[in-house]
């Protein structure tokens, strides 16, 4: 089940979400049922589980008139959305259990009882059983062991009780790297199916490269500043380059004074402050208008990759992935 939450982890939700489908994907995963239902509306008739939501908001009953799985991640939920499902339509539900993440889910201890009042119905079809793991990119960790451990006794209990969800996953591209879940019948892989994980590993392709362009080449005087504040001052007469993006788009501003570039198949500092909307860069001699700049790449394209930046900014990938802005232009390939 690739995820594609947080706009497909920046690549684009419905443009992935297409690429997905005519690889004969059959069921996508997406966090909130906003994201479901906007891929519903963008005319994706497949699969699709959401495991997000405010019980009591109205995108509840869209949701089940379109016909998107659920997870239920807490006990007391199930009166609520049995009200909400549409006369003459069956629920597609899984339920979510809290395996040892302490975030949502149905408490480990109240599993079987749920999952037992969710069997009870007739307009409820009980699909799939999940869970979520702590810290899946450190391997042999005890912590997730136990996770596993706990998940595979419930689902034991509840095959001696006679309820077999089809569809058991609690694996993330971490799990699926290094841990062995291939006794459960999905993995749920967010960043991993987009070439990315928690450092970077030859296992995995980065697909997203990111862009821009110099807009205009100009000189500045020895002493003279760039950017708001005049963070950095030239120590010499030297040409600048200015280019379109900033932390509006993709750019963290806290790695202002430690971000490079590269242009013409070299390193370029990152000079002052990075703005909303621009940077400024060192130029060198060669450079025209127009000339690519590289804000990191797939390590061929470009040796600078998203990592960087990550180390840089001491943000994690998948924090800024998730913010970049609608302003970047994606083209697939």
């Amino acid at each position: 089940m690739p995820v594609l939450k947080a706009n497909a982890y920046g690549h684009g939700l419905t443009d992935m979400a297409a690429i997905f489908r005519k690889m004969k994907i059959k069921y996508l995963g997406v966090a909130t049922l906003g994201e479901a239902i906007l891929l519903r509306k963008n005319g994706d008739r497949g699969r699709i589980l959401a495991w997000l939501y405010d019980v009591n908001s109205n995108e509840l009953s869209e949701a089940l008139k379109l016909d998107i799985d659920i997870a239920i991640f807490d006990d007391t939920m199930i009166s609520t959305i049995l009200r909400h499902i549409p006369l003459g339509k069956t629920a597609k539900i899984t339920a979510y259990v809290d395996t040892g993440i302490n975030r949502t889910g149905i408490p480990y201890n109240k599993a079987v009882t749920s999952c037992i009042e969710l069997s009870k119905y007739d307009n409820v079809d009980l699909v799939g059983l999940m869970s979520h793991l702590v810290c899946s990119p450190i391997p042999n960790s005890p912590i997730v062991k136990e996770q596993l451990h706990k998940f595979r006794a419930l689902r034991k209990d509840l095959e001696d009780i006679n309820i077999r969800p089809p569809l058991v996953h609690i694996a993330n591209t971490g799990a699926c790297m290094n841990y062995d879940v291939s006794d459960f019948t999905l993995s749920r892989v967010g960043s991993g199916v987009y070439g990315l994980s928690s450092k970077p590993t030859k296992s995995l392709h980065i697909a997203m490269t990111i862009k821009s362009c110099i807009v205009q080449i100009k000189s500045i005087s020895k002493g003279e500043g760039v950017g708001y504040f005049w963070t950095y001052r030239a120590p010499r007469y030297m040409p600048i380059c200015i280019v379109p993006v900033g932390y509006a788009d993709v750019l963290p501003k806290n790695a202002s004074g430690r971000l490079y570039v590269y242009i013409n198949g070299t390193k370029r500092k990152v000079l002052g402050q990075i703005s909303m909307d621009q940077i400024t860069v060192e130029a060198r001699a060669g450079d025209r208008l127009n000339d690519d700049v590289f804000i990191f790449g797939n390590g061929t394209n470009c040796p600078q990759t998203i990592y960087d930046i990550s180390k840089a900014s001491n943000y994690s990938v998948s924090e800024m992935l998730s913010h970049i802005g609608y302003r970047i232009n994606r083209i697939y390939n």
